[in-house]
């Protein structure tokens, strides 16, 4: 296998046709093929679907595209961290965090990012939880923030933040409870908006795992949605209740839109950390946007711009 032939096999599924493909990477299209063929011959498996209107990846196409991807960027990475004197701070680094952090967090990082580092070239991506473990254990990102629910084995768990879960609820709920906080049971006992279980790994798997350790059970879930900003919007549309860390819905509760009760409860609460890849080796510029990461989060939780934030 040869790097050419990983580009090449990129350039293929991007552009979904072997012509195309050729102009990108400046070959010719004959030359092009016999780099397909030679790369499905060395790994054993057909990596396309071949047809009048274009290719599109197998199966195994798919599964070999992810890695080939971080393989690139290892590559990338590895040639950056050679080539840059000791002292220069320089490199590409790609950061995921989830949609109940991307909205608080997402600025204030690049904002430090760019100040104290910036010829790095800074990659943010917000993201469903559902994804998240399979890119970074495929190398397509470095870094990510993420809870500590079923995380896999080769992942390193760095925590960073612990937050209480909160019953929202839009301010004219005929059904909402009285100032102040509710158990568990109560939080329970109205029609809820949730994310599906697929992307729900920082907020409702969280709050399913407590439910559990206490003997209840959720109660009526009237619609998932995978989205932060529409749940919230489904929340004061009046459709159900939620349930999720209060710094989600900060800007709501201040305009007197949502209300917030913080559920009693032992055990409901979520930690937050600072997620790589054990089998990829940590460079300088991870380690220092790690650091920068932790540092931001705890300047916010003690100036109070991270609601029931709790820097660990």
């Amino acid at each position: 296998m040869e790097i050419r032939q990983i580009k090449y096999f990129i350039a293929v599924i991007d552009c979904g046709s072997l012509t195309k493909a050729a102009r990108q990477v400046h070959v010719a299209q004959s030359a092009l093929s016999k780099q397909m063929s030679a790369l499905e011959d060395d790994l054993g498996v057909q990596l396309f679907h071949r047809s009048h209107n274009g290719v599109v990846a197998s199966e195994a196409g798919k599964v070999f595209y992810e890695y080939a991807q971080g393989m690139l960027k290892h590559l990338g990475d590895a040639r950056a961290a050679v080539s840059s004197s000791p002292d220069a701070v320089s490199g590409s680094i790609i950061v995921a965090l989830p949609q109940s952090v991307a909205t608080l967090l997402a600025m204030p990082l690049m904002r430090a990012v760019a100040a104290r580092y910036p010829q790095v070239a800074f990659h943010l991506n917000e993201e469903l939880t559902g994804n998240v473990m399979d890119q970074l254990l495929h190398g397509r990102i470095d870094l990510a923030l993420f809870s500590t629910i079923d995380l896999p084995r080769q992942v390193v768990f760095s925590a960073l933040i612990e937050e209480d879960f909160y019953l929202i609820h839009r301010a004219d709920a005929a059904d909402a409870p009285a100032v102040g906080e509710v158990c568990l049971a109560q939080a329970l006992a109205r029609p809820l908006v949730f994310p599906s279980q697929a992307h729900g790994h920082c907020t409702r798997t969280l709050v399913e795992r407590a439910v559990k350790q206490h003997g209840l059970a959720v109660g009526e879930i009237v619609m998932e949605v995978n989205s932060v900003h529409i749940l919230k919007s489904a929340v004061e549309a009046g459709i159900g209740h939620t349930i999720m860390p209060l710094n989600l819905a900060v800007r709501e509760i201040e305009d007197g839109r949502l209300v917030a009760h913080r559920i009693g409860a032992e055990g409901l609460s979520r930690t937050l950390g600072i997620c790589s890849c054990a089998s990829i080796p940590a460079s300088h510029l991870k380690t220092l946007i790690s650091e920068l990461i932790r540092e931001v989060v705890h300047d916010m939780c003690e100036c109070g711009d991270w609601p029931g934030g709790r820097a660990l």
